[in-house]
């Protein structure tokens, strides 16, 4: 079925805007044949080893919840979804879903658009673990400076603002859809201190050191070939204040078809999770952390949090 313009950009985002994300489309696609070309002249790049798995690999082997663990993979979703810490913030997500909706308002789904098509109910069911998750150890309290790489639109970057933290989304849009316009007006028409700028995570943040309370980064690193990956964790971690927290969820694809050279990160794959995220960040563990692997090899996701030491006492 064909997807309606309707349905692929909000129906509030004026004719200037859309003309402008055509212009930006053409651009983008002028400069993706142009790298095609390039890189038909040139042999591909090899696919970068994960390296070997470390302990805790358990293959889809049954594994205890780690209950008392922050930072853990998915793999017992459902146990954690009705855990009435975490089923409160789920329910509240939820809720401004709907009053989201009944204002006729948009947020994107898990592939980063308003496609109706792409709302599949076990991979958002995936995004609830994802952010209810994160959202319940971060410690979020109103009034917080909170930084959120790579989600405009998100009902993650939503209900942050909705809980009054100030909000600065940091995304570059590439679907084409109008989700930074989008997070704009929302937060326009919810009252939200909420500003959405639109920035390549290639380049360094625009921001000073220590300049957030908070920095989270939802599903968004697996998708950055790890120089760049290495870049924006140590950009979050720069601009992180200290005694501040930062909340990550990753997923694992065998099959990704767009990274030629990277499939994603696990836990299993230690050392390239110690040199693609923990190292460049200059942060450490926060929590209880749990490095059990226990998905099959195919496919991955799961969520840690990481913390700035606070700064030692002036002598």
């Amino acid at each position: 079925m064909k997807d309606r313009a309707a349905d692929r950009i909000p129906p509030y985002v004026p004719w200037t805007y859309r003309a402008f994300l055509k212009v930006r489309k053409s651009y983008r696609q002028h400069l993706t044949r142009a790298q095609e070309r390039a890189a038909a002249r040139r042999p591909l790049d090899p696919l970068l080893a994960d390296g070997e798995p470390a302990a805790g690999w358990s293959d889809g082997v049954p594994v205890p919840n780690p209950r008392a663990a922050v930072s853990k993979c998915a793999r017992w979703m459902d146990e954690d979804l009705v855990r009435p810490d975490v089923k409160a913030i789920v329910e509240a997500l939820v809720a401004l879903k709907a009053a989201l909706t009944r204002r006729g308002l948009r947020f994107t789904n898990t592939a980063g658009n308003f496609l109706p098509r792409l709302y599949h109910p076990e991979t958002e069911r995936g995004k609830l673990w994802e952010d209810a998750w994160v959202l319940r150890h971060s410690d979020i309290r109103p009034g917080q400076r909170v930084l959120d790489v790579g989600g405009a639109s998100t009902i993650f970057s939503f209900y942050l603002a909705s809980l009054g933290c100030r909000m600065v989304v940091v995304d570059n849009d590439w679907a084409n859809c109008g989700t930074l316009y989008n997070a704009r007006y929302v937060a326009r028409q919810m009252g939200w201190d909420l500003a959405a700028l639109d920035r390549d995570v290639s380049k360094p943040l625009p921001f000073q050191d220590g300049s957030f309370d908070r920095a989270f980064s939802i599903c968004v690193l697996e998708h950055l070939p790890p120089a760049v990956r290495q870049f924006a964790m140590r950009e979050m971690g720069r601009v992180l204040a200290p005694d501040g927290i930062a909340g990550f969820t990753t997923d694992f694809d065998a099959g990704r078809p767009v990274l030629v050279t990277d499939k994603g990160l696990r836990f299993a794959y230690r050392d390239k999770f110690e040199r693609d995220v923990l190292r460049p960040s200059g942060l450490q563990p926060h929590g209880i952390w749990d490095w059990t692997d226990a998905h099959p090899r195919e496919g991955f996701l799961g969520a840690f949090l990481l913390h700035k030491p606070a700064a030692p006492p002036a002598r």
